[in-house]
C-alpha cells in the first residue's frame, strides 16, 4: 500500500459510517485527519440502543441492523477492526408480502424482486395466471437491451407486467430505498437489473444465467452480535488510537480555500487542511461546498430525499399470532395501509430471542408520502398498531416502544441519477480539487457502499486510484 511521502492534513466533515470510514482509510495511509460531527454522536444513521423491558435489557439497532455479506467493504473492515469472531448471519431469510389480505411468500429464486421460476407456487401466489404467463412469454423474448436510464417500474412493467412491479418490485426495492420504483432509476438502483437489461432479449435469461454463474453460496446479508453501533463504536476507539482528532458537537457551515490550502469555517473557528471529505447528507454539503463550486452545490441540492420512521415493539412471545418462520413482511404502496415493512427481529436474529419476548421492527414513510412528516411520534405508533392487527391479527399492548424518526435522510435516486453525480465530480475536480462528497447519497445507499465511498475519497484526493 502506498503511503503519502509527507503527512497530509485531512478533514473529515460527517461523522457517520461514510465518516469515520474515510478517517480509517486516511489514518491507514499517514494522514493527519480531524473529523467535525455536528450532533453529539458518531454514526450517523447507524445507532445500537438499550429497550429496558421486564427487567431485561435489550440492545436493538434502531437504523441498519445488518449489511450485504457478498460485497466485501463491511465484511473487510469488520475484519480489519477485529471484528470477524463476532460477525453473525440471520437465522432466516424466509420474507411474505402483503397480498390480497394475506402474508404471501415471496419467491424462492429472484433477483431484486423479479421471480426467476415462472412455476414457482409462490409466484403464481402473488401473479396469478395472466402474471405467470407474462413472465413466460419473455423466456422466448428476442429483441435489443436497453439504451440509456429508465425508471424501474417502467422498465419491469413494459417486460414483464405490473403485478410484477406492484407485488413484488415495488415493496422490496422501493422499500430498501423508501423510494417509488416508478422514479427511481434502474441504472442506480438496480445495476444487476440493468447490466440484464442492456444485453437484450429475455430479461429473465440473462438474470438466470447471471445467478447461476455466481458459485459464491455464502449468506446474503451479515451482522455484529451487539448490533451494527459495534462498527462505529470500535472505528472511533481505534481511530482515536491511531491519533486522529475526532469531535463532536462541531458544526461546519462552509469551505474556503487560501494559500493553497482548504479552510474549513465553523461558527466559532476555522480548521486549515490539504484536502477535505465532505461526507453528510447532499443538501448539507450544498451549503458547505457553495463558496468554491456553485455548480456542484446546485447538483447537490437537487437530490431529493425522504422522511422514515422505525418503530421498534417488544411484545409477549404470548401475544403474538403464530409462529413467526421468516424475517419479516412487506406491503405494496397501494395496500392502504401506513405500514411499509415489518422486521420480524427475535426471528431474524437469534441474539435477540430472549425466549420471552418477540421483537417486530416496523417501517413506515416513503417518498411521494408525507404522512409520517405531519404525523406525531404517538399517532404514527399508534397508526402501526392498527396496521400489525391487520396483518398479524395482534391485538395486545407492546410491553416496550421506541420510535426512530430518521428525517429525509433517505436519498432518492431517480431517473438520471448517475450522470448528476459525474456532474458533481466533475464541478468540484475544476472547482475545487481538493474536496472531495461522500456517502449514500451518491453510489449506493447502506453500511457497504457507505464505506467504499469514503474509502473511495480519500484515495482520490491522494491520487492513489
Amino acid at each position: 500500500m502506498s503511503v503519502p511521502p509527507v503527512p497530509v492534513r485531512i478533514v473529515v466533515v460527517g461523522g457517520g459510517v461514510t465518516g469515520l470510514a474515510a478517517a480509517w482509510e486516511a489514518t491507514g495511509l499517514g494522514a493527519q485527519v480531524t473529523l467535525l460531527e455536528a450532533s453529539d454522536r458518531f454514526g450517523g444513521l447507524v445507532r445500537t440502543t438499550e429497550i429496558h423491558v421486564d427487567g431485561d435489557v435489550l440492545r436493538i439497532d434502531e437504523g441498519a441492523d445488518a449489511f450485504l455479506a457478498r460485497v466485501p467493504d463491511a465484511v473487510d473492515l469488520c475484519h480489519e477492526l477485529g471484528l470477524g469472531e463476532e460477525l453473525v448471519s440471520p437465522a432466516s431469510g424466509r420474507a411474505f408480502v402483503w397480498v390480497d389480505g394475506d402474508l404471501r411468500p415471496l419467491p424462492g429464486r429472484h433477483t431484486l424482486g423479479v421471480p426467476l421460476d415462472p412455476e414457482d407456487p409462490a409466484t403464481r401466489a402473488l401473479l396469478g395466471e395472466s402474471g405467470v404467463q407474462q413472465l413466460r412469454d419473455d423466456l422466448g423474448r428476442i429483441g435489443p437491451g436497453l439504451d440509456g436510464d429508465t425508471s424501474i417500474g417502467a422498465f419491469v412493467g413494459d417486460r414483464l407486467g405490473r403485478p410484477v412491479v406492484d407485488r413484488i418490485v415495488g415493496p422490496l426495492v422501493g422499500g430498501i430505498s423508501a423510494g417509488d420504483v416508478d422514479r427511481l432509476s434502474l441504472e442506480s438502483v438496480a445495476p444487476q437489473l440493468a447490466e440484464a437489461a442492456r444485453r437484450g432479449d429475455s430479461l429473465l435469461g440473462a438474470l438466470r444465467r447471471a445467478a447461476g454463474a455466481s458459485s459464491d453460496d455464502r449468506p446474503v446479508f451479515a451482522g455484529l452480535r451487539d448490533g451494527t453501533g459495534r462498527l462505529v463504536d470500535t472505528l472511533v476507539e481505534q481511530l482515536r488510537a491511531r491519533g486522529a482528532d475526532l469531535r463532536t458537537g462541531r458544526p461546519v457551515e462552509r469551505i474556503g480555500a487560501r494559500d493553497g490550502s482548504v479552510t474549513v469555517h465553523g461558527p466559532d473557528d476555522v480548521v486549515t487542511a490539504d484536502a477535505v471529505v465532505v461526507a453528510t447528507p447532499a443538501r448539507h454539503a450544498a451549503g458547505i461546498v457553495s463558496d468554491l463550486s456553485g455548480t456542484a452545490a446546485d447538483e447537490l441540492r437537487a437530490i431529493p430525499t425522504t422522511t422514515v420512521v422505525l418503530v421498534t415493539f417488544v411484545l409477549d412471545a404470548a401475544d403474538v399470532p403464530g409462529p413467526l418462520d421468516g424475517s419479516g413482511f412487506l406491503v405494496p404502496r397501494d395496500a392502504g395501509l401506513l405500514l411499509t415493512a415489518a422486521s420480524w427481529g427475535s426471528s431474524k436474529w437469534a441474539h435477540w430471542d430472549d425466549g420471552r419476548h418477540v421483537v417486530l421492527r416496523v417501517s413506515a414513510g416513503h417518498a411521494g408520502d408525507t404522512e409520517v412528516d405531519r404525523r406525531t411520534d404517538a399517532e404514527v405508533t399508534e397508526r402501526l398498531l392498527d396496521d400489525l392487527r391487520t396483518t398479524m391479527g395482534i391485538s395486545a399492548p407492546p410491553r416496550a416502544t421506541r420510535v426512530s424518526r430518521w428525517t429525509d435522510a433517505f436519498p432518492q435516486y431517480e431517473v438520471g441519477h448517475a450522470q448528476r453525480v459525474l456532474r458533481i465530480d466533475e464541478a468540484l475536480g475544476r472547482d475545487a480539487p481538493g474536496v472531495r462528497v461522500a456517502g449514500m447519497c451518491y453510489r449506493g445507499v447502506g453500511i457497504p457502499a457507505s464505506i467504499r465511498s469514503g474509502r473511495t475519497a480519500v484515495r482520490s484526493l491522494l491520487r492513489l486510484d
